[in-house]
């Protein structure tokens, strides 16, 4: 169950029922003083699992929260299912204002809807009920749902809250006797079921509000959470025990195996790929290029039975031209395994790189499908890890358009994923490449005149990641847009501009990009008392961080970024250059700066180099943190003096 907040109109009320003595409770509950922009309470967050020795679950989850704000945003109450193995029994709700009698919410006033509007046919589907926007402060919206299901996953993970501060949190799962339950707390002290008979139950208190801060990590990553396993005693089901990680890689495997058989047609094509080619890794771009180009779709089937896991054949991926990650990678597979490389499917997170916790062996921890391929000595790329037992194996994404062979997505990297390799299945930590490989390197010419207006070409460089980025930008966006998104990025710092022409090009399968860009800026300088003050750091790239707040309470994240930037700027003939800073060298934990500015004739000439170091920076460093990109922020603003000669 998830508690939020979402744009959704308010639902019709209809006349009070009897409010059940639970959420009366809860609702009677003081609720402490929290800061302004509280605008709620949980009050009670509670869920119920009980499994059956089939696999059979009923899970009950019950809430009450308490509005101590009016806000825009609607609370609801939201449930998934899934529309094949599973129905939601029973889903009921009640608004209890301040004054005056509650107000109940019928069946009419439940909404479905699809869970993503990316699949093509999607099992998954969510009901909710939402009171809607700009309760009284002191209304009290409680609910219950009973969801049924029949799966084959012997797991299952409960969020204690997402930012809203919470009074009681609690997980209860009741599995059949003799049945081995464990449970990992994650973001917080270890914490020890209750146990009474088959039921095991982990509660906390007073969770406090999670303020959603700049640069701060996701909230899975702050906010408590548990994993439980339960593991059958005598197994009649046929229910998998996912004890470790090499049998959820057993288990997933003998899913997603079959699928990359190389047939006559994969054969084929992957001969017509590769015709010509000599070398290991010239057949690999081949094939993962043309895995690349396979259109992704999304069809989500029999997903409580291990269908989210299960790929489609590999023939009739080629024939149709289009999956969705796991089927563009068993393709992938099956073209290798036709030229005579072994590749294991290889399950990841595709969004964050610490979203995947090892302590918890679970398919659950993963949402996307990359391929490692097996390589020899000869094949020497960034993205090889090298494993004990299943030797040199190169990572790649064939879901990832941007991404060439030898490089992974940035969410990807560091991150970990489980090589699917039977019961020699592991899960390793995926190359994080150094922040030099994905800089960019600007070199900015412009000409300025007496009056400030200032005509510039930038030469731009992309690589790596930086790159991938740029060739995004050309996919998904029109020439119009592009120069609107360049003249928004610029005015920030150097005021109004036009731009003439941008252009980004280049072959993204050598990792690198280039942009072409000319602009105009009327007001660059500002002129006082005969002296021009110029701030050539303006039209450089910035660290992109900027800390406004004095204080914080959640770590920073920094993503490792490369900037080299050279400045030349053409003087107006009658000045020359008066006062220049001195230059800046900073290093600390966090980065690497350096700037310089020199007269080169009649032109002034800023260089600057920044290099931020990847990290999770805990909150007790933020002034440290902060006063180190404030001083590169001062050099980038710094100005330079010219007078009349």
């Amino acid at each position: 169950m998830r508690i939020g907040c979402g744009l959704l109109l308010a639902a019709a009320l209809y006349g009070a029922e009897d409010v059940p003595e639970w959420a009366r409770q809860a609702a009677a509950q003081p609720a402490p003083g929290y800061p302004a922009k509280v605008y709620a309470v949980g009050l009670l967050q509670e869920e119920s699992v009980t499994v059956d020795a089939e696999g059979r679950r009923v899970m009950r989850e019950r809430g009450a929260i308490k509005v101590l704000q009016k806000s825009a945003d609607s609370i609801r109450a939201y449930r998934s299912y899934n529309t094949k193995t599973g129905r939601i029994r029973d889903f009921r709700a009640w608004l209890l204002p301040p004054t005056g009698k509650p107000i109940s919410f019928g069946k009419d006033q439940v909404a479905d809807v699809a869970l993503s509007q990316e699949y093509t046919y999607d099992e998954g589907r969510a009901r909710l009920i939402s009171p809607g926007p700009n309760l009284a402060p002191g209304s009290v919206f409680a609910y219950e749902v009973t969801e049924e299901e029949k799966s084959v996953f012997v797991q299952y993970r409960y969020a204690f809250q997402g930012n809203l501060p919470v009074l009681v949190s609690r997980f209860a799962l009741t599995a059949p006797a003799g049945w081995e339950v464990h449970g990992t707390v994650f973001n917080h002290a270890p914490l020890d079921p209750s146990a009474a008979g088959s039921t095991y139950t982990w509660e906390m208190r007073d969770l406090p509000w999670i303020e959603r801060e700049r640069y701060s990590p996701a909230l899975h990553a702050v906010a408590p959470w548990l994993g439980v396993t339960f593991a059958p005693g005598e197994n009649k089901a046929g229910l998998t025990p996912l004890k470790d990680w090499a049998a959820v890689s057993a288990w997933q495997s003998g899913m997603a195996d079959p699928a990359a058989e190389a047939t006559d047609a994969v054969r084929a094509k992957a001969a017509e790929l590769t015709r010509g080619l000599s070398t290991e890794a010239e057949k690999i771009r081949a094939i993962a290029v043309f895995a690349q180009q396979v259109n992704y779709v999304s069809v989500q089937m029999n997903l409580t039975h291990g269908g989210g896991y299960t790929p489609h054949a590999a023939a009739d991926v080629l024939a149709r031209n289009y999956g969705d990650c796991k089927d563009k990678a068993t393709l992938m597979r099956a073209l290798l395994k036709a030229v005579g490389t072994a590749s294991y499917l290889t399950v990841i997170d595709g969004d964050d790189r610490t979203f995947v916790r090892p302590e918890w062996p679970s398919p659950e921890q993963f949402n996307h499908a990359i391929v490692a391929v097996r390589v020899s000595a000869e094949t020497k790329l960034p993205t090889v890890i090298e494993h004990p037992r299943l030797g040199r194996l190169l990572m790649f994404d064939p879901t990832d358009p941007d991404t060439p062979v030898g490089d992974l997505p940035e969410g990807e990297q560091g991150s970990h994923a489980l090589i699917l390799a039977g019961a020699q299945g592991e899960l390793v930590e995926m190359p994080l490449l150094a922040a030099s490989t994905n800089r960019i390197d600007s070199a900015i010419e412009a000409s300025m005149d007496d009056g400030g207006k200032l005509e510039a070409h930038v030469a731009r460089q992309y690589f790596g990641q930086a790159a991938a980025r740029a060739h995004a930008r050309v996919a998904h966006q029109t020439n119009e847009e592009l120069k609107r998104g360049y003249e928004k990025s610029l005015a920030r710092n150097v005021g109004a501009i036009a731009v003439k022409q941008a252009g980004i090009s280049g072959r993204i399968g050598d990792g690198q990009m280039q942009l072409s860009l000319d602009f105009a800026a009327q007001n660059f300088s500002q002129t006082m008392q005969g002296m021009i003050i110029v701030k050539p750091g303006a039209l450089a790239l910035g660290a992109e961080y900027a800390f406004t707040t004095a204080e914080r309470k959640l770590p920073v994240k920094l993503d490792a970024d490369v900037y080299h930037d050279a400045v030349r700027i053409k003087l107006p003939a009658s000045y020359k250059i008066d006062e220049m800073p001195d230059a800046v060298h900073l290093e600390s934990r966090y980065g690497v700066y350096q700037a310089s500015w020199k007269a080169d004739g009649g032109e002034l000439v800023f260089e600057q180099s920044t290099e931020i170091r990847d990290g999770l920076v805990p909150a007790a460093q933020y002034a440290e943190l902060r006063a180190f990109f404030e001083k590169i922020g001062g050099s980038q603003a710094a100005p330079v003096v010219l007078v009349k000669k």
